[in-house]
């Protein structure tokens, strides 16, 4: 993890982002939100987003990345989801998934704990799932959305 706080990324559990969600400090929670893509094909990801403040006034963008599936299995892959926050790309493992249930659910693929600049940021998570999912190749899925720090 040393080598991920060097590069100003730090990969959180469901259970470690819970416990600093509403956390930033004395600064507070700024905004929060998410958005999602559209394939179509009835995987598709979802990006929960919280931007907190210290009292400083830095920003620091939690995003929590994740996909409405059914039936779906995956592998960990080392680089499989991206996250672009106004031009400052980050990456992480993907988490693997294995779920055959009878609904949609929402799975976990990464989280992120990330520095963010005041104002309004362009934000943009991908996946590379590579696979087939109901008779659709799909290849990489992108969910882009505006976040306000």
């Amino acid at each position: 993890m040393s080598d991920q706080k060097k590069k100003g990324i730090v990969a959180l559990s469901d259970d470690d982002l819970l416990n600093v969600a509403g956390g930033f400090g004395e600064g507070g929670v700024v905004s929060s939100g998410s958005f999602s893509s559209y394939t179509g094909t009835g995987l598709d990801i979802v990006v929960q987003w919280t931007v907190g403040a210290d009292m400083a006034g830095g920003r620091e963008l939690q995003a929590v990345v994740g996909t409405n599936s059914s039936n779906l299995s995956c592998a960990s892959f080392g680089n499989g989801v991206t996250l672009n926050v106004g031009g400052m790309v980050y990456t992480a493992a993907n988490n693997a998934i294995d779920y055959h249930g009878g609904g949609t659910v929402y799975n976990t693929l990464a989280s992120f704990v990330v520095p963010i600049y005041p104002g309004t940021v362009q934000v943009t998570a991908s996946w590379r799932f590579n696979g087939v999912y109901s008779g659709n190749n799909i290849g990489e899925i992108t969910a882009s959305g505006v976040v306000y720090a």
